[in-house]
């Protein structure tokens, strides 16, 4: 009886089982689809990407001199001016090599005079010998003869040698002079940048060096520009270099970010990279303000690529028209930029056409059959019609295209855009208020 009993269990869930998946799936086959009238108004089309907030002119100056740091001007989070003092090391060495060259550059100098005057008597000689050769005739004096004389016995040189010779000495003396000049300047360069001042105006951002700790060694540039994605500039101002390691810091003796003028930097991969350009439009959001947009321009785009995974994408940089105060370097950003707009255009949602090659296809409503449609801008969520329809026909939405099963498409205030009208970022027309049947509400889901 018991295997009776658990017979019949088997018999009636596999009945329930049957009506449920089988008899009730012509039924579902059967539903309507949601319809959709075609509209007029403006179609965006964009591309976007994620990047951070940064700053569009970053420095972090070096000493050029080294020495041992006495003193620190500064505190992180202070702003400063252009040539503002940031940092101190010791003086002493620096000030001891200037008194070292100025008595070389004094020598050097006694050393010209010294040789302009042997060139000096060294012509004098050539002159009165090139004379005495000229006018054989008459007899030298005893006192010209004599003196001569001499001065053939202490050169040991015809009067063209000599000459040569001193001119030799002189251009030595001259270079040696100038070399002297040169190595003054030098040294008195390293006691000016014995005091750090900031390459550009902005905000101290770290600090990596403390009083007491060696620093500097050498000289060179330590700011960036906006110009282009990492684009290097010079910006010694008191011998700062971003560029040199010491026992204080691993880059520069401080960080320096001109917090006023944030931009965007993202990455966008090559099948995006191609549609956008320069001084074109675009909408940021950032992470740490949702409700907030902010508009931006496309200022460049790098020319090399960055190969990550095997996924080719180029950086792009984005500069904001207005930085909220509550804005900070490093923030997550959301940027969208329009890469082409149609205005005053019929439009239908992107999920009520069926492309095959190039052709591109709706359904009309109430079982009127498929037309073949050309379409224009192509927005994420809208496409710009430009023949097979009328404004105020009505098509219906591809199976699928609402609820989950149409890959978010089709829920309200899906991603904060919106596929329909009525809301949203402002991207494409409309976004996020289920003005078609089923809009995130689950009917027809997934189908």
């Amino acid at each position: 009886m018991l295997n009776v009993a658990l017979v019949a269990i088997v018999l009636a869930i596999a009945t329930a089982a049957y009506l449920l998946f089988f008899r009730g799936e012509p039924e579902a086959a059967g539903t309507t689809r949601p319809t959709v009238t075609v509209a007029r108004g403006d179609v965006t089309a964009g591309v976007s990407s994620s990047g951070t907030l940064q700053s569009s002119q970053t420095a972090s100056p070096q000493f050029a001199t080294s020495g041992t740091v006495t003193a620190v001007l500064v505190k992180v989070g202070q702003v400063v001016a252009k040539g503002a003092a940031i940092a101190r090391i010791d003086p002493a060495a620096a000030e001891r090599e200037v008194r070292i060259a100025e008595q070389n550059q004094i020598a050097a100098a006694n050393s010209v005079t010294a040789a302009q005057e042997t060139l000096d008597d060294a012509e004098d000689a050539k002159q009165a010998a090139d004379e005495a050769a000229a006018e054989p005739t008459p007899t030298p004096t005893p006192g010209e003869q004599a003196q001569a004389q001499a001065q053939s016995q202490s050169q040991g040189q015809s009067p063209e040698v000599a000459v040569s010779n001193a001119e030799a000495s002189l251009a030595r003396a001259k270079a040696d002079k100038e070399q002297a000049d040169q190595n003054l300047e030098a040294a008195q360069s390293d006691v000016t940048n014995t005091t750090l001042k900031a390459p550009i105006a902005g905000t101290i951002t770290a600090i990596n060096g403390s009083v007491g700790s060696v620093a500097g060694g050498s000289s060179g540039s330590g700011s960036t520009g906006s110009t282009g994605t990492g684009a290097t500039g010079q910006g010694s101002t008191g011998g700062s270099s971003s560029t040199t390691t010491s026992s204080a810091a691993g880059t520069g003796f401080v960080d320096i970010s001109d917090l006023k003028t944030l931009q965007v930097v993202a990455s966008f991969p090559e099948a995006d990279a191609v549609k956008i350009k320069t001084k074109q439009a675009a909408t940021v959001t950032l992470n740490a303000e949702p409700g907030s947009t902010l508009t931006a321009t496309l200022t460049s785009v790098s020319p090399t690529p960055t190969t990550t995974n095997g996924v080719v994408s180029y950086s792009a940089t984005f500069t904001l028209a207005k930085v909220p105060a509550s804005a900070r370097i490093g923030q997550t950003a959301n940027v969208t930029v329009q890469t082409a707009k149609a205005t005053n255009v019929l439009y239908v949602p992107t999920t009520s056409i069926v492309t095959s090659g190039t052709t591109h296809t709706v359904t009309m409503a109430n079982g009127a059959g498929s037309r073949e449609v050309q379409i224009g801008v192509q927005g994420g969520s809208f496409t710009q019609i430009t023949s097979g329809l009328d404004e105020g026909d009505q098509i219906e939405l591809i199976q699928g295209a609402i609820g989950t099963g149409g890959a978010g498409q089709g829920r309200t205030g899906a991603g904060g855009t919106g596929q329909f009208p009525g809301g949203g970022t402002g991207q494409f027309p409309g976004g996020g208020t289920g003005q078609f049947p089923g809009a995130g509400t689950g009917a027809n889901r997934g189908r």
